[in-house]
């Protein structure tokens, strides 16, 4: 675990939403499901201390276009000091379009999440899944995980609900039984 990842959650625990920083196999399962070698434009929203950033960017296509959006400044600058060759924004994912506009990046292909979603209100979670599809091309991919277990609360429910309603298709993958805790991810397409 990072030290910016810690201190992060100490500040705020209530934005950072995980006490654990996701394992490589769940990051793996997260690059697998969305299509990565085909993307020209890939944005990652809320890397934290970058549990998939690395696997994101071993697995971009030759010339394909990479930002990842990080609210916390104490963990966009960690991110952005563990991987120099990556775009770190400092924003928020509410605001996805501007900052695409912003540093002029192509619509994205594949957009991945590590965002907590089961803490947000339904409000929040609407805002940004629609900048997230309004973002995202013809086509493209959007791919975030939940948590096995609470996805069963009415906050994951009201998730699986926003999703479908946002997106054509919507599927989930086997549970990764190795991450603490388990989780499974999400792959919708636009």
């Amino acid at each position: 675990m990072s030290l910016g990842f810690l201190k992060s959650f100490l500040r705020n625990p209530s934005t950072l939403g995980a006490i654990w920083p996701s394992s490589p196999f769940l990051a793996e399962e997260m690059v697998r499901v969305s299509d990565l070698h085909t993307a020209s434009s890939v944005i990652e929203l809320g890397p934290g201390s970058g549990a998939f950033t690395g696997h994101i960017l071993a697995s971009l296509r030759r010339g394909a276009r990479f930002a990842a959006i990080e609210k916390c400044p104490i963990l966009a600058k960690e991110v952005s000091d563990k991987f120099p060759e990556a775009q770190i924004i400092e924003g928020c994912a509410t605001r996805l379009s501007d900052h695409l506009n912003t540093e002029n990046i192509p619509r994205p292909n594949a957009i991945l999440s590590g965002l907590p979603w089961a803490i947000f209100d339904a409000a929040l979670q609407s805002s940004i899944l629609k900048e997230v599809h309004g973002t995202l091309a013809e086509g493209g991919v959007f791919s975030t995980f939940a948590y096995y277990g609470p996805h069963r609360l009415a906050s994951g429910q009201r998730f699986r609900k926003n999703l479908e309603s946002t997106f054509s298709h919507v599927r989930r993958t086997k549970v990764v039984m190795r991450n603490f805790p388990p989780a499974f991810v999400y792959s919708c397409k636009r």
